[in-house]
């Protein structure tokens, strides 16, 4: 019997105690009108149920291989696990275990990848679901690509303008050059790190379609971020981050000695000096102290107090 060939692209699962909305992302995923691919599911669950409806699936459908952690990685390091299970392939996308995909997803992209060599990651619009499944009215992603800009400006247009990269991320990559990338980068936000470094190697292309529908399962904050995506959390992380991910990106795209040729370094620069400009109104954002942003907004616990006990002061002053 011939071998058969490997599929030209993988997805790749990252499995973290979900279970109430597993099958019908598994179920998304198998009904694509592109048949011709693998789905890896990495399990770094603390529970088996999740694992064992995974396993499930794979048993009648082979494109599932399930692979389970042999101990708790934590987001980073999971995500990571997938791309290097996927193996050679020419594109690769990452998948959440809670939403739910449109059948022409995966058709609609690898198309714009095979028609286009210098796009290296395409991304659908989406919409946004309950928990329930019912779609809901919600501002959602911009349009943005980056076709037809030079380099420079492509850098700049994502720098400067791109927004949503956790919306982005889940988009298809061509492989070789997310692994020129480095993949996920241990730091905060590292959606948008990589999505930075990326656009060094080309570009972003948006397909004007909703085709994919995200469920909010939880709400975003640092300190779960911080929770979330590692388990031994490195020294750096209590840094403020924006230098920290600014001085990241300097090295890894213009400073270490496998960065590039000249102009590389030189965009890399930019890139670094670009996004220190953005993201330096939230020094110190996560912390105790807070950043501008929640100073101007009174957002810390610590404010919140402090405001109330001034206006009771202030009201006390009133009636005496």
């Amino acid at each position: 019997m011939p071998h058969k060939p490997q599929p030209r692209i993988c997805l790749g699962m990252p499995l973290y105690n979900q279970t109430n909305f597993l099958t019908e992302a598994l179920r998304s995923l198998l009904e694509q009108t592109y048949r011709d691919f693998r789905l890896i599911v990495v399990d770094d669950s603390h529970d088996t149920q999740s694992g064992q409806i995974a396993k499930e699936f794979a048993s009648k459908d082979n494109r599932i291989s399930y692979i389970r952690n042999g101990s708790r990685k934590g987001m980073i390091d999971n995500w990571n696990t997938c791309f290097r299970y996927a193996g050679d392939v020419d594109y690769f996308a990452w998948v959440s275990d809670h939403d739910v995909w449109h059948p022409e997803w995966l058709e609609s992209l690898t198309s714009i990848l095979d028609a286009n060599p210098n796009v290296v990651l395409a991304y659908p619009k989406i919409a946004y679901i309950t928990t329930e499944g019912q779609r809901y009215n919600k501002k959602l992603s911009q349009h943005f690509s980056t076709a037809d800009l030079t380099a420079a400006q492509r850098v700049r247009a994502v720098s400067k303008d791109a927004r949503y990269f956790g919306k982005m991320v889940y988009g298809l990559f061509r492989a070789n050059a997310l692994r020129r990338s480095g993949i996920f980068r241990r730091t905060l936000f590292p959606d948008v790190i990589l999505l930075l470094e990326l656009c060094l190697q080309g570009d972003f292309k948006q397909v004007d379609k909703e085709l994919w529908y995200m469920r909010r399962v939880d709400d975003f904050s640092i300190a779960r971020q911080k929770k979330k995506l590692f388990i031994k959390r490195p020294w750096y992380i209590f840094l403020p981050w924006p230098i920290v991910n600014a001085l990241a990106l300097a090295w890894n795209t213009a400073l270490c000695p496998d960065a590039g040729n000249r102009q590389h370094r030189i965009l890399g620069l930019k890139l670094s000096f670009m996004y220190l400009q953005r993201w330096l109104g939230r020094f110190g954002e996560g912390s105790w102290l807070g950043s501008y942003h929640e100073w101007r907004k009174g957002k810390k616990p610590w404010m919140k107090k402090l405001m109330q006990r001034i206006k009771h002061s202030t009201q006390d002053q009133i009636n005496m």
